[in-house]
């Protein structure tokens, strides 16, 4: 089916407590990898980008990737650009296709974050996408951004009120509760009590960032206090390489290349699949079939 969009997509998600997994693509085959196990899943799914991948692959190729994935997919699939500063960029991929996009201005002062979100929020309503945008500082790396655990910060639940009220149609909403990007040093603190007083105040969807490590117990816990968008960008990076190391150490002569990309392929594929199951999506393409 075409490219959805993601608000409508997490708002349904959201409303019936389940989160939609967002995983971060790498090339083709992983990209290949994520819409697949959505498949087997029967569950909507989010592919993102990072910034340096856009870069690498290039805008238009990295769209028409995704979209003859999709549209050849039973299963709804959104396009969504990770974790961005640069509003050049922004706009290049709403022009190349993207169905939402995320601006970060989580390392701006409050008003001069809001001020530019709001600026990027008019480009994504005129061009009838979604945004996501963040406040706090989640830490941990992710793409160049690098917050170390002194600089991490949780979002003020004022802020979050005057933030959101200002840009209602939000297609998620990223508040820092203690999630990190990256491999966790021990158990992420996460404050489920700012998360509930968020979820209670504002109807907005939010996403879940650093879910890469998290407990099924945690994951089950923010999902249900309206979590609807689940960030997963490690693990797949992980599984991405081991796929072929894995392979390589079990038969180091082989020399064909094709068995090294179905292996990871099956390795990030089984991966989601588990996610998927997790976040409780499985099986919820058909409420989400009409959101394109």
């Amino acid at each position: 089916m075409p490219l959805v969009s993601m608000g409508p997509l997490l708002r349904r998600a959201r409303a019936d407590g389940y989160g939609v997994a967002a995983y971060n693509m790498i090339d083709f085959n992983s990209a290949r990898a994520i819409v697949n196990g959505a498949t087997d899943m029967n569950a909507p799914v989010i592919i993102q980008v990072s910034v340096k991948t856009v870069k690498h692959w290039g805008y238009r190729h990295l769209a028409n990737w995704v979209w003859m994935l999709a549209n050849d997919a039973p299963v709804p699939v959104a396009l969504h650009l990770d974790h961005c500063t640069d509003i050049d960029v922004i706009k290049r991929c709403i022009d190349a296709g993207w169905t939402s996009v995320m601006f970060d201005g989580s390392s701006l002062p409050f008003e001069e974050n809001l001020a530019k979100s709001k600026a990027v929020y008019a480009l994504t309503e005129s061009a009838k996408i979604g945004l996501e945008a963040e406040i706090g500082a989640i830490g941990g790396v992710e793409d160049d951004k690098v917050v170390n655990d002194d600089a991490a910060r949780l979002a003020d639940f004022d802020e979050c009120l005057k933030f959101v009220a200002e840009m209602p149609n939000l297609a998620a909403f990223a508040p820092a509760i203690g999630t990190a990007h990256g491999f966790y040093r021990g158990e992420a603190k996460i404050a489920y009590d700012l998360l509930e007083r968020i979820t209670n105040a504002i109807d907005i969807p939010i996403a879940l960032h650093g879910g890469t490590g998290l407990t099924d117990d945690q994951f089950h816990r923010c999902i249900g206090l309206g979590c609807g968008k689940v960030n997963i960008s490690t693990m797949h990076k992980r599984l991405f390489i081991e796929g072929f190391t894995n392979l390589k150490a079990e038969k180091p002569t082989l020399a064909e290349p094709l068995p090294f990309l179905m292996a990871q392929e099956e390795a990030m594929k089984a991966d989601v699949r588990s996610n998927i199951k997790t976040f409780g999506s499985a099986g919820r393409a058909w409420e989400v079939s009409d959101v394109a």
